[in-house]
């Protein structure tokens, strides 16, 4: 019947999975990929890819596999230099720049990857019920892309192939998260 504040991250928590341990795994937009333990402890899990900051972590969902898939909305726009999480949005979406990406993290590893690159304001994450394809929100540009899990530093800049679609186009208002419902629905809020 109350509430309490379960962790303190120091940063800005946009979205959350768990793994199969129980941890609640977190994309701060400020931090990077976070676990936050049981019993309440934070880790960083992966903060650079390639040496290269994740400068906006937004959402991100766990694989049943393990794997970890965030997507990192700007490269260019960091929340924490830029005056927030909404004014480095407004900015990225308005310079069209699209540097957002898709993140795999792979715990047994410790190791991050580019799945696919060149989103404007790469926002919500889902994976499709067989866990071979992801769907992500490219808010700058109304639309929800169908990504190959495998897919290697794809640049959706230069259109779609095999490995990526858009799967809806000229939506009516800003895409923001994606999640599976229950009944196997991706849920798409606006």
């Amino acid at each position: 019947s109350g509430r309490e504040v379960f962790a303190n991250t120091g940063g800005r928590v946009l979205g959350f999975d768990f793994d199969a341990a129980g941890n609640l795994i977190a994309a701060d937009a400020v931090k990077g990929l976070l676990s936050i333990g049981p019993d309440r402890a934070v880790t960083v899990l992966t903060d650079r890819v390639g040496g290269d900051p994740i400068r906006y972590a937004d959402a991100v969902v766990v694989a049943r596999n393990g794997k970890m898939y965030l997507s990192d909305a700007s490269t260019r726009f960091a929340p924490s230099r830029w005056g927030g999480t909404f004014e480095a949005s407004v900015l990225d979406i308005i310079e069209q720049s699209s540097t957002g990406r898709i993140l795999e993290y792979d715990p047994a590893t410790r190791g991050t990857r580019v799945v696919a690159k060149g989103l404007s304001f790469a926002n919500g994450v889902a994976l499709s019920a067989d866990e071979k394809d992801l769907f992500v929100n490219e808010t700058g540009k109304y639309r929800v892309w169908k990504i190959a899990v495998g897919a290697q530093e794809l640049d959706i800049a230069q259109g779609g192939n095999a490995q990526a679609q858009v799967l809806l186009d000229n939506l009516p208002g800003y895409p923001d998260n994606l999640m599976r419902g229950l009944d196997g629905r991706i849920w798409l809020g606006f």
